[in-house]
């Protein structure tokens, strides 16, 4: 068995998720991941949810801002720091939101909110073990704030996400990992 590098993985996943989401089948598909996340305990349970504000090629972020926010929980959304560090801030309407370098939005000024005090954080990824280890983007913010996270951290994972592959040093576990297993020909 060949072991490719994470980047070989990363590079590999993100032709992937972009076929993928680029589907007619896609929004069925993500549909069921939305609401299989949605019928979790413990992001039913949650009252603050920790998620990235989403860019074109990936998951999509917004359904699960909008659930949230509809039943008046609390969303925080990450902003970077020097040291590949990040931290989390209330996002409402009266966020500001700045585009940074790598073409994310992330808020400006705002109420930053404890690591402790989040009780779920979807962690994004491009790639998902079975057994719930993630290859992320590549720049370690999501590792560093895991360690010492004592909420429930979650992924949503499209069928092209799932990797079997072993490869070097993954990145961190996933507490969950909400997945669906089938080929786009089997949506409807």
């Amino acid at each position: 068995m060949v072991i490719q590098s994470k980047q070989q993985i990363r590079e590999q996943q993100m032709l992937a998720l972009k076929d993928f989401l680029g589907n007619p089948d896609a929004a069925t598909v993500m549909d069921r991941l939305y609401q299989s996340l949605f019928s979790d305990p413990d992001f039913k349970q949650a009252n603050t949810v920790g998620v990235t504000l989403s860019m074109a090629g990936e998951v999509s972020t917004a359904p699960i801002i909008a659930a949230v926010q509809s039943t008046h929980r609390q969303v925080v959304v990450p902003r970077t720091l020097p040291h590949r560090q990040m931290e989390f801030v209330r996002l409402d309407d009266r966020t500001n939101l700045k585009a940074t370098k790598f073409g994310t939005r992330e808020p400006v000024g705002g109420h930053v909110v404890a690591k402790s005090a989040i009780d779920v954080l979807i962690v994004p990824g491009l790639a998902f073990t079975r057994d719930h280890y993630r290859i992320g983007f590549g720049g370690g913010y999501y590792d560093r704030f895991l360690t010492g996270f004592t909420g429930c951290s979650i992924a949503l994972a499209t069928p092209p996400q799932i990797f079997d592959q072993p490869t070097g040093k993954l990145n961190r576990l996933i507490n969950k990992l909400i997945k669906l297993f089938f080929s786009m020909g089997s949506v409807g």
